[in-house]
């Protein structure tokens, strides 16, 4: 695992067996349905234990506030009696009992003055306190006064002097009868509330309470979820995964061509209909192969019956053609032929019979014109076989690295008399000064003098002749361009035809563009000609990007 320099190898590291098992469950159906279901219960059992651990506390509270109340009622009740007497010191004993309770605070009893009256506290008696405090200000609020308090608004929980919860109940003293017709301290009987007593107990067993129960929710739902989870998981497992995993068996073995494969999977689920479907289609497919490898043996046969009389028919009708091709080649070189050998023969008579009858110096001059036009006759024959040689020789191309620009410049060198003479301008524009270029160098030129003579024959009066190299990205491009008498449009499709030719008086012999056909076609090029009556041609060669190098 560890690469050349001692550090992990990462490409081993992927490919390890532990890494990818584990990539691979992660990718599985059964373990995104098993993670949702555990999200899913991680949510739910939240939400319980938080909406459980809110009722809790609200009933915890509602049992301390309804404790805090009975205590009061039961200072209040106990008290009345004494009050009504007099007798402070069993109303200070009444207080102090309760107050020695573990849960109790402190009992405060004020008089309508905001003075405590009664205490389980001796050093706060007699003390006054501020009317604009926590627990006097919802009676006393200038803005707002009230006469009586709701439970919730006489309730207060705060924070004690050793930091522990304290909740604080206010319970008024209200004016009765016997207060106001008592002897020993007659009251107002206008005057409706005579005191409060304060009654304040500590909420540190309700806080623990609070805690433990909390924990216990908590853990109870940690622990409900990784049961349940780990019971879905199995089942998850056992019921999709490996059913699944069956079913991807068994797509792959059809994938291998196995159509023998059956899946093992009773059940009367989905997953059970599934597998008998499939097995179904495995049948189904096997029947279906078996009749195309029969379809294909028999049409294999009937191919080859078929191919062997498409073989004979196409020899017989080749040579056929053939036969016809000949015939019109002998045909169309006969005629080439005879015509100038018909001249040859007549003039050869005419010299003959002057010789016979004796020659003057005027019959000297007609025999040298005579002789001069069987030469011109005679050239002219040899021209038509020597192209004729050309156009259907296979001969092996003699292919080798040459520069294309010192071919183009060879050439243009060759007939540059001719171009003086019939008083054309020569224009070059090449992509780069030097391409090496595979070809046959000769067959290359030859083309290219073709065509240039071409060119120059269709500018009489004189004109412009441009060469233009350009390479693509698969291609090399030499475009010859002349500004001459053009070819009509009806003529473009037979201008690669043998014998064919658009010069007037017998000067061409309909050959010269065939051959050159030939030699772009055995270098696997391409040529184009595009050409307007009075405007001009354009010779366009393809050819396949055999380029060694370029220097601009």
């Amino acid at each position: 695992m560890e690469g050349k320099d001692g550090y992990m190898d990462f490409k081993q590291l992927k490919k390890s067996p532990l890494r990818l098992c584990k990539f691979q469950i992660c990718k599985t159906i059964a373990f995104k349905l098993f993670l949702s279901l555990i999200i899913l219960f991680i949510i739910i059992f939240t939400i319980t234990t938080i909406i459980l651990i809110r009722q809790n506390h609200s009933q915890i509270m509602e049992i301390v506030e309804n404790n805090i109340v009975r205590t009061g009622d039961i200072i209040k009740r106990s008290a009345h009696y004494s009050m009504l007497l007099n007798r402070r010191e069993d109303v200070h004993q009444i207080i102090n009992t309760i107050g020695n309770e573990p849960e109790v605070v402190r009992i405060n009893v004020y008089n309508k003055r905001g003075v405590i009256s009664f205490s389980d506290l001796d050093s706060l008696e007699g003390t006054k306190v501020d009317m604009n405090s926590y627990e006097c200000y919802p009676c006393h609020s200038a803005q707002n006064p009230k006469l009586y308090l709701t439970s919730e608004e006489r309730t207060r929980i705060f924070k004690g002097a050793d930091g522990n919860r304290v909740i604080g109940l206010i319970i008024p003293i209200e004016n009765q009868p016997e207060c106001s017709n008592s002897i020993c301290h007659a009251h107002d009987p206008g005057q409706r509330i005579l005191g409060v007593i304060d009654v304040q107990m500590s909420l540190e067993w309700v806080d623990n309470a609070l805690i433990r129960n909390r924990k216990t929710y908590v853990l109870n739902a940690l622990f409900i979820t990784t049961i349940v989870s780990l019971f879905s998981g199995i089942f998850i497992w056992l019921m999709v995964h490996t059913r699944v995993r069956d079913l991807i068996k068994g797509t792959k073995e059809i994938a291998k061509g196995n159509y023998d494969f059956r899946i093992k999977l009773y059940s009367n689920d989905e997953f059970g209909e599934l597998s008998k479907h499939f097995n179904e289609m495995s049948e189904h497919l096997k029947k279906a192969l078996n009749e195309i490898k029969s379809l294909n043996e028999s049409l294999n046969i009937k191919v080859k019956e078929k191919t062997e009389q498409l073989k004979n028919i196409y020899d017989h009708v080749n040579q056929i053609e053939r036969i016809a091709s000949l015939g019109k080649l002998s045909a169309t070189v006969a005629h080439e032929l005879n015509n100038p050998l018909e001249g040859i023969l007549t003039y050869s008579k005419l010299i003959i019979r002057k010789l016979n009858n004796g020659i003057t110096d005027e019959d000297k001059k007609k025999i040298i014109s005579y002789l001069e036009l069987i030469a011109s006759e005679s050239e002219r024959c040899g021209n038509i076989v020597k192209n004729l040689l050309l156009f259907s020789r296979t001969s092996e191309k003699n292919i080798s690295v040459n520069d294309l620009i010192s071919i183009i410049e060879r050439s243009l060198m060759l007939i540059n008399h001719h171009l003086q003479l019939n008083n054309i301008q020569l224009e070059r524009d090449y992509c780069c000064n030097y391409i090496e270029f595979e070809c046959d160098k000769n067959q290359i030129q030859q083309a290219l003098l073709a065509i240039l003579i071409n060119a120059v024959e269709a500018m009489p009066e004189g004109g412009k002749l441009t060469v233009k190299v350009y390479c693509t990205d698969s291609f090399v491009n030499v475009d010859i361009s002349d500004t001459g008498v053009g070819i009509p449009k009806e003529h473009l499709n037979k201008i690669f035809e043998p014998f064919f030719s658009t010069k007037t008086g017998g000067k061409g012999t309909g050959l010269g563009l065939s051959v050159v056909y030939g030699i772009v076609k055995q270098h696997q090029g391409r040529i184009n000609i595009e050409s307007e009556v009075n405007k001009g041609t354009t010779v366009k060669l393809i050819f396949p990007k055999k380029i060694i190098g370029e220097i601009g």
